[in-house]
């Protein structure tokens, strides 16, 4: 599955997150659901080393933590790490298994990134005119 990846500056992020909620901006059915300030931030979470992580959970669909460790090649505490901040992102679900164990679900395994002058002159019209749906 692919997520669409907004990049948009802070300040424009906050504007339309208010908009939303004020009901002044109503986002288009192709906008993207995860904002980021930057490239650069993207490119934290989004490294190749994690999509390569992503596609492998989506391929290989380990039951436990453990198992996409010994898959992966990694310490479990650093994955560990990585998948709770994967999962934070909305990039991966640990789902309950087998007692206690988490299993890793990948929720996206593709990603296109759109920074878009469009929709920040949409936003910077819906927080100025209140009445943009």
């Amino acid at each position: 599955m692919k997520a669409k990846i907004g990049v948009m500056r802070e300040d424009l992020i906050r504007k339309r997150l208010l908009a939303i909620a004020q009901g002044t901006y109503k986002p288009l059915e192709d906008e993207p659901k995860v904002w980021y300030a930057s490239f650069n931030a993207i490119s934290r979470i989004l490294c190749q080393e994690n999509i390569d992580l992503l596609r492998m959970i989506a391929a290989e669909k380990p039951e436990t933590v453990t198992e996409l460790a010994e898959l992966s090649g990694r310490a479990k505490s650093n994955l560990s790490k990585t998948l709770k901040s994967l999962s934070d992102k909305g990039f991966v679900r640990l789902e309950p298994s087998r007692g206690k164990t988490l299993r890793p679900v990948a929720i996206y395994t593709d990603f296109e990134i759109i920074s878009s002058s469009e929709i920040e002159n949409r936003v910077c019209h819906a927080s100025l005119n209140k009445d943009v749906a």
